[in-house]
């Protein structure tokens, strides 16, 4: 076990965002976390993170407590993320933006920092476009090259918010291979996304939130069946 959330509840004025949601995530495991829109995902992730603070509850990082440490320092620890929108470096190439990240993690000389970016685009899609500004990169290579980055951290725990949406089959692909590489790597992958058909090939386990509490938790197959999930969120959908 490396994450563990405890009792974690967010307020936003009169609105229970989260309710006393706890779960345990494993070192190579890919956990899926499905709910229906407004379910309290992102906010969840925003809580491990801690771009957001909770009402109540606390995040523990292998045995280590996140929750009133500053984002920096949550990520310098291990956990790191991307968002719905990806989130660029405009003004530099490509392979500058993978220097931003591993010169966070190594005091390496630049020219070793150099070797390792590059090696981390070889055999995607972006492995001839190092010196390629990031603004003309299109929204599917956006997506690998975020992460990309944060894998740059090497992580302990990456948090993947909607990674798949708005991408090709092919590009979907991609990003999916990267998730398997990590992966073999022993990160544990935390994965939002709306298309529960990938998810269902690519995640261990499932955490389903529903209005902001925890209404179920298991392997695919169990989601698949269960009859508070089918009723929540999607009906017969999982059952194809």
């Amino acid at each position: 076990m490396i994450l563990r959330v405890e009792n974690v509840s967010v307020r936003f004025g009169g609105l229970l965002a989260l309710e006393d949601v706890s779960f345990e995530a494993h070192s190579g495991e890919v956990l899926g976390v499905i709910g229906p829109n407004g379910a309290g995902k992102t906010t969840l992730f925003n809580v491990i993170s801690s771009l957001q603070r909770p009402a109540g509850g606390r995040v523990m990082l292998d045995g280590t407590a996140l929750t009133n440490l500053p984002m920096h320092r949550v990520a310098a620890l291990g956990v790191t993320r991307t968002f719905q929108t990806p989130v660029m470096f405009w003004g530099l190439t490509v392979r500058e933006s993978l220097l931003v990240a591993l010169h966070v993690r190594s005091r390496e000389g630049d020219d070793v920092l150099v070797q390792q970016a590059d090696a981390m685009l070889a055999g995607t899609t972006l492995e001839t476009k190092g010196d390629v500004p990031t603004e003309l990169l299109s929204f599917g290579e956006e997506r690998i090259l975020e992460i990309l980055r944060a894998l740059a951290l090497e992580p302990k725990v990456l948090m993947l918010d909607e990674p798949l949406s708005g991408l090709s089959d092919v590009e979907i692909e991609r990003v999916l291979t990267l998730v398997r590489s990590a992966r073999e790597r022993e990160v544990c992958i935390l994965f939002v996304e709306h298309d529960l058909r990938r998810l269902l090939e690519a995640a261990d386990r499932f955490v389903v939130l529903d209005h902001g509490r925890k209404i179920a938790e298991g392997s695919p197959d169990h989601i698949r069946t269960d009859p508070v999930v089918l009723d929540a969120y999607i009906g017969d959908e999982l059952l194809a």
